[in-house]
């Protein structure tokens, strides 16, 4: 079964956490992930201190499909943060 990653981008949100992480885990599809604290984007054109990537979460399922359904109820994604969905791809 493909794995998935959720990056989520934007400020911290408030919002009933646990209650999303419950029905996460309830899913059965829930993997693990972490907030993400301070840090920067680097290129080669120099640093920019405003990285906005605030933590990501893994998922197993069987589609991408599978995984958006898991996005609503997301207090950051409720509030209007940036959510990214990607296939991880293994070797």
């Amino acid at each position: 079964m493909p794995n998935f990653v959720m990056v989520m981008m934007g400020s911290a949100a408030e919002g009933d956490w646990g209650a999303y992480i419950d029905r996460l885990i309830a899913s059965g599809k829930f993997l693990g992930g972490s907030s993400l604290g301070n840090g920067v984007s680097v290129t080669k054109e120099g640093d920019d201190p405003k990285c906005t990537v605030t933590g990501y979460m893994r998922f197993s399922a069987q589609s991408l499909e599978e995984v958006r359904r898991l996005v609503e109820g997301n207090p950051l994604y409720e509030a209007g943060g940036h959510v990214e969905l990607l296939e991880e791809v293994l070797d």
